[in-house]
């Protein structure tokens, strides 16, 4: 652990990265006690509305006169909430479909293999949005939608570097000793593919992030007044390019979300994978 940390410290995507995650995280724990008008995530204040930025407003305010800093400190934590709970539930579904798939070669593997491809072959926002669309705008709906579209990408990585584990020395030993299936898998083949898996579970949670937005932006994500990002951003969109901070905050938000987790994900790629640190 102690190596993982000073590798990190050294390499500067990776720092960069973690630095621009830890914020965005930092930021959602604390949002109750930084946020100057916590009640405009629910109330309205007409009177104010599309003010510019000032010492009042950092950000300037919405088309319901909502503080617009306010608002996305808040939709930070339901990012977060949705990010976490789509990403943890991909992981467990994904990965042991991926072990047991990739490990046996039979029917059972065919069967689970087969049901991730073809969730792969269907464009993800696509089917996203008609399951979101079916059940109705929530924040529910949006976990749901996304989880469902998003485990078969953890299946298909653990599958395949399941496949080729299974053709290690130290494995086709442990078998020929009659150690159990089991055993294999997840005190054998699962230590040695974690990399992997934590690398892709990084650079998930600013996909997911951005799929969360997408929903928002269409109107799918949680409904109003919810301080979602991509719902603001989406309503920004009648009042530019006059109203040029409604869309900015949200916007650089998710930008930062987005980049902390792709820059984190590629440090540790780089850091994890021996083959990636040699070429490098």
């Amino acid at each position: 652990m102690i190596n993982l940390i000073t590798s990190i410290v050294r390499h500067r995507t990776a720092l960069v990265g973690l630095i621009l995650l830890s914020l965005v995280v930092a930021v959602a724990i604390a949002a109750p006690l930084i946020v100057p008008y916590p009640e405009d995530a629910q109330t309205f204040h007409i009177e104010r509305r599309l003010l510019p930025p000032s010492s009042e407003a950092l950000f300037g305010t919405d088309r319901m006169g909502g503080d617009i800093f306010s608002r996305v400190v808040l939709g930070a934590r339901m990012t977060l909430l949705i990010t976490a709970t789509v990403v943890l539930s991909g992981v467990l579904i994904g990965v042991p479909i991926g072990l047991v798939a990739g490990y046996y070669n039979n029917g059972i593997s065919l069967v689970l293999g087969g049901g991730a491809e073809i969730l792969l072959a269907v464009p993800q926002i696509i089917l996203a949005i008609a399951i979101t669309q079916s059940l109705g705008p929530s924040i529910g709906s949006v976990i749901l939608a996304l989880s469902v579209t998003y485990w078969p990408f953890w299946a298909r990585i653990v599958f395949t570097e399941t496949r080729s584990m299974c053709h290690e020395t130290f494995v086709e030993s442990a078998i020929a000793l009659g150690v159990s299936a089991w055993r294999v898998i997840f005190l054998h083949i699962l230590p040695n593919i974690a990399s992997s898996i934590v690398v892709r579970t990084t650079t998930a949670i600013g996909t997911t992030a951005f799929a969360s937005a997408t929903l928002g932006f269409l109107g799918l994500g949680p409904p109003p007044p919810s301080p979602e990002w991509g719902r603001m951003i989406a309503e920004s969109r009648d009042y530019l390019p006059d109203a040029w901070w409604y869309a900015l905050a949200p916007g650089l938000a998710l930008l930062l979300t987005v980049l902390g987790c792709t820059l984190f994900g590629d440090g540790l790629r780089d850091i994890l994978d021996p083959k990636t640190r040699r070429r490098g």
